[in-house]
């Protein structure tokens, strides 16, 4: 029961991802969109705060939290 609550908090962890070093967890092209997005972030809040979540669709991918 533990493991299985383990992995379940491990893999909400994968969905939302906030720091451009954290963009390796995802392939490909969706890398580049991750750091384009994640990178925003060290604008220091000027620009909001943005998360990338690589399983929405194209163009829903960046998200703007504040």
């Amino acid at each position: 029961m533990k493991k299985a609550l383990i992995l379940l908090l491990l893999a909400g962890c994968a969905h939302a991802i906030k720091n451009v070093s954290d963009c390796d967890r995802v392939d490909g092209i969706k890398r580049v969109e991750c750091g384009a997005c994640t990178l925003q972030n060290k604008a220091g809040g000027y620009l909001g705060e943005y998360e990338y979540k690589p399983d929405n669709n194209a163009g829903d991918r960046c998200v703007r939290l504040k």
